[in-house]
C-alpha cells in the first residue's frame, strides 16, 4: 500500500520523502565504517626516517655506458642462431643517504632475460658492474657481481639487481657519476701451446 501525502492546495508533501531519505542514509552510517581517523596512528618504527640533509643532499645520477645495456651468451659462434640468452637493462635508479661524513648509495638495475634458439630453462649468470667515478675519472667504487637468475622458456624473465654497499667520502662538489651495466671484466688471454 502506497501512501501519498498531500498538503494544502493539492501539492505533494515532498518534505516527508526527503526526510525519509535522509533518515535512511543516516542509518547506513555506523561508528565502525569509514576512515579510522582515531586509529590512524600506528607503529611506524620500522620505517626508515629521512633526514633534512638527505632531502637537500646531492645524489649522483646513474648512467649506462655505451655497449653495457645488453649482454649476449652464445653456444659456439656469435651468430643469431647460436644465442643461448640475451639480457637487457631497462631501467636504473639510486637512493642516497648521508652518514658519518660519507655518502651511502644504493643502486638498482632492472631488466629482463630472453632465451635464444640455443637456450633452455635453468640458471643464468649476469655480470653486473656498478662504478662511481668523479668528473676527472677517478674511480671511487667499482664492483662486478655475478647475478644468478632462474629463467624459463615461456617468455622473458624480469630481474632487479641491487648494490647497496656503495660508500664514498661526502663530496665537496657535484661531480660524481654512477655507471651501471653488464661487464665481464678483463678478457682472459687465449692459452697458447
Amino acid at each position: 500500500m502506497t501512501m501519498i501525502f498531500k498538503g494544502k492546495g493539492g501539492a505533494s508533501v515532498r518534505m516527508a520523502a526527503i526526510f525519509l531519505m535522509g533518515a535512511t542514509l543516516a542509518a547506513c552510517q555506523s561508528a565502525g565504517d569509514g576512515l579510522d581517523v582515531a586509529g590512524a596512528e600506528k607503529d611506524k618504527s620500522d620505517i626508515e626516517r629521512v633526514s633534512f640533509e638527505d632531502l637537500r643532499g646531492y645524489c649522483p645520477t646513474v648512467q649506462l655506458r655505451e655497449g653495457t645495456a645488453y649482454f649476449n651468451v652464445y653456444e659456439g659462434d656469435e651468430t643469431s642462431q647460436n644465442v643461448r640468452y640475451q639480457a637487457a637493462i631497462t631501467d636504473v635508479t639510486r637512493q642516497c643517504k648521508y652518514e658519518n661524513g660519507q655518502l651511502a648509495m644504493k643502486v638498482a638495475v632492472a631488466g629482463r632475460v630472453l632465451l635464444g634458439p640455443q637456450g633452455s630453462s635453468g640458471t643464468v649468470k649476469l655480470p653486473i658492474r656498478v662504478a662511481a667515478l668523479t668528473g676527472g675519472d677517478e674511480v671511487l667504487y667499482s664492483e662486478i657481481q655475478p647475478y644468478t637468475l632462474e629463467v624459463n622458456a615461456s617468455g622473458a624473465t624480469q630481474f632487479i639487481y641491487t648494490d647497496s654497499d656503495i660508500r664514498v667520502s661526502q663530496p665537496d662538489a657535484r661531480n660524481i657519476v654512477i655507471y651501471a651495466g653488464f661487464d665481464e671484466g678483463p678478457k682472459k688471454a687465449a692459452a697458447t701451446n
